[in-house]
């Protein structure tokens, strides 16, 4: 996938989830967007990573030329997120600052141990380190800078959102506050996929712009050369003349040697001690050559490898098919074959939960699943008869009651014995811990609540299940599905 195909499938994201109600994209009109999508996918294999990208590509087309003719002004302003910044807009200005910055110091006189492309070869090599130890250390100094980004764009999200634009009239009758939460929720979608590449590509125009610093600084040098006469010295409080000697010849003794120069010996040096001096000619090639090899050159490799990562990460791009947006859309090609028991145990769940959980299973497993309503167990009963009945796949969703107390010789004996019975499936059968916290909202505040909730995850731990609790009355349809699919056991692969 290219950048632009992922920007208009997270932008239709935005937009959708900032209007479930359909006031401005009308549910119709997505049908239709989704009908569409799946006429187009008929030749793909069902259920493919690569027919579900096609299907979210065309589907987002479809809705991007309904919200050109409707909205005009949505599409325009997010044109911005597609475009590439060329590395121009850094290589000129770096070079051109190289330039008019003085590589040989404020005066004619050169001091060999205070020569200014010394601090920025140290700065270069410091900077080298930082980027290439972490990895090997397994240490990632990422996080604290995407903290940072994020909250900026967070920042920048809520000043628009207070700032001048409420003066300004939308065309085409969009509503100010679903603009403002549409372009929220697709900058905070966009940054949380895209964000690996946008770094990768800001570190290539970073190492671009050095090394366009470094050219700059190195020919700025030979240009000052030309028309003024540059003399060396060079003086200590501490280091003696040998000393200074070795010193720059492990600096510069490498360039000297690619030169063909032969390194100034001792005597010279002393020579230079000030007040002496001498010609700076030869000590300005072997500074510009050695900046070169370790400031340029290290520099366009690393820019190379950082545009090298960023095109291959861009190009094996997916989307995260396994969120609660995707799942959904995907539903109605899902769950053939695939059979659901829903069980609840020693409790009658209200029609309510049970039409929540029921539409949620199906996001989950697929709209082509068979649904079954089975009878409760009774309290302390451990054998489900239906169970190993059938050879076809099947997700069994036990559904406890809050208002219970949890008790590991009666609910955690059949989790054990529901687990046995699904390892044997050979992975073929999952398993859906529910707790429904209806029954228990009526009896407790929200600390017992809390509290009983702890105490039956606690029992779920044992057996390394995660319970999913839920109010039907007080969980949205996409929070109640990431929480399923994170607690499905055993987890899909």
């Amino acid at each position: 996938m290219n950048s632009k195909q992922v920007s208009t499938i997270l932008l239709i994201q935005a937009l959708e989830q900032s209007d479930p109600q359909g006031r401005f994209i009308p549910h119709a009109t997505r049908q239709r967007a989704t009908q569409h999508a799946r006429k187009c996918s008929l030749n793909e294999t069902p259920s493919s990573t690569e027919s579900s990208i096609k299907f979210f590509t065309k589907r987002a087309e479809s809705l991007r030329s309904f919200l050109s003719a409707s909205y005009p002004m949505i599409t325009e302003s997010f044109r911005g997120t597609q475009a590439t910044i060329p590395y121009s807009i850094v290589a000129i200005p770096a070079f051109a600052a190289g330039l008019f910055i003085n590589g040989l110091g404020t005066t004619q006189r050169v001091n060999l141990l205070n020569f200014p492309l010394l601090f920025l070869l140290l700065w270069n090599i410091g900077t080298y380190a930082g980027t290439l130890l972490p990895p090997i250390l397994g240490k990632d100094l990422t996080g604290p800078l995407l903290r940072h980004l994020t909250q900026g764009l967070a920042a920048a999200t809520e000043w628009l959102r207070k700032g001048p634009w409420p003066k300004i009239a939308l065309p085409g009758g969009a509503d100010r506050e679903w603009i403002f939460q549409s372009s929220e929720q697709f900058m905070s979608l966009w940054w949380r996929h895209w964000h690996p590449i946008i770094i990768r590509r800001v570190r290539h125009l970073l190492h671009i712009g050095s090394a366009c610093l470094a050219l700059g600084i190195i020919l700025s040098m030979y240009v000052r050369g030309l028309v003024l006469d540059y003399q060396a010295t060079w003086e200590s409080t501490f280091l003696s003349a040998a000393q200074v000697h070795t010193v720059l010849y492990g600096l510069l003794g490498p360039a000297a040697w690619l030169l063909g120069f032969p390194f100034p010996p001792v005597e010279d040096l002393a020579q230079l001690h000030a007040p002496g001096q001498g010609s700076a000619a030869q000590w300005i090639h072997m500074w510009a050559l050695t900046a070169f090899m370790g400031i340029v050159l290290p520099r366009i490799t690393l820019a190379w490898l950082s545009a090298r990562f960023a095109h291959k990460a861009a190009q094996s791009f997916t989307l995260p098919l396994d969120e609660p947006y995707y799942l959904q859309l995907l539903s109605a090609e899902r769950g053939q074959g695939i059979q659901i028991n829903i069980v609840p145990y020693s409790y009658q769940p209200s029609p309510a939960a049970l039409d929540c959980l029921g539409q949620c299973l199906l996001d989950l497993i697929g709209n082509q699943a068979t649904l079954h309503w089975r009878d409760p167990l009774r309290y302390g009963q451990t054998s489900v008869p239906w169970l190993p009945a059938t050879s076809s796949p099947q997700t069994m969703v036990l559904i406890c009651n809050l208002a219970q107390t949890p008790e590991a010789e009666v609910h955690g004996d059949l989790f054990h014995r529901l687990q046995a019975n699904i390892e044997s499936r050979d992975g073929q059968h999952h398993l859906l811990l529910v707790l429904d916290q209806e029954p228990y909202r009526h009896l407790a505040d929200q600390t017992q609540m809390r509290g009983r909730q702890q105490t039956w995850q606690r029992l779920a731990n044992d057996y390394h299940l995660q319970i999913v609790a839920f109010d039907a009355k007080d969980i949205s349809r996409d929070q109640l599905l990431e929480k399923a699919q994170a607690a499905l056991w055993p987890p899909k692969r």
